[in-house]
């Protein structure tokens, strides 16, 4: 199944529906898993970020992902 990069939705202006549970987000170069997100709201949020290459899991705040300038991985449409 071939995956495309969203290049107009980054994560840090969607973070309720860019940081869901198994979803993919990448840099362009690099990829995460979603593993979990906790937070109140969005200046305390927090996620659960695996590095898909060393599967290291540790957690983000929404600053640091914003840094991070990541991007949604999506199936494209019809698959």
């Amino acid at each position: 199944m071939a995956v495309q990069i969203s290049q107009r939705r980054r994560v840090a202006s969607l973070p309720s529906e860019g940081l869901t549970p198994d979803s993919y987000l990448t840099d362009g170069t690099r990829l995460w898993r979603v593993v979990s997100r906790f937070g109140a709201d969005a200046a305390t949020m927090f996620a659960s970020l695996e590095d898909c290459s060393t599967l290291e899991v540790r957690p983000y705040s929404s600053g640091e992902i914003d840094a991070m300038t990541l991007r949604m991985v999506q199936a494209p449409a019809g698959d």
